[in-house]
């Protein structure tokens, strides 16, 4: 039987805002107050893979990020939306769209 990838239940904008909300977090209740309010949005598993350092958004959702990355692209952000690219790598050393903008 094949194991099928973890996708979370939010999508990437959520899991960024969450992502960002953890890594700005002075303490264990700043942390408490984010599983409270995010932990049923964005999914608990999808939650403890980015606390742990396990998952990033881009890495949960690859596809959503890329978008978000072109985005950032025709806003004239192209150092953020690299950044993306190159974190959807980390994870999908194959993903065609972040492989072809970042070789390019």
């Amino acid at each position: 039987m094949s194991k099928k990838p973890y996708s979370p239940v939010a999508g990437y904008s959520d899991l960024k805002r969450v992502e960002s909300e953890i890594d700005k977090a002075q303490s264990v209740d700043d942390l408490r107050k984010i599983v409270v309010k995010d932990g049923p949005k964005v999914g608990y598993k999808a939650f403890c893979y980015m606390l742990g350092g396990k998952m990033t958004p881009e890495g949960m959702k690859p596809d959503e990020a890329c978008v978000a990355a072109a985005t950032l692209e025709q806003k004239g952000e192209a150092e953020q939306a690299m950044a993306i690219y190159k974190r959807v790598l980390d994870v999908y050393p194959d993903h065609a769209i972040a492989k072809s903008k970042v070789s390019s």
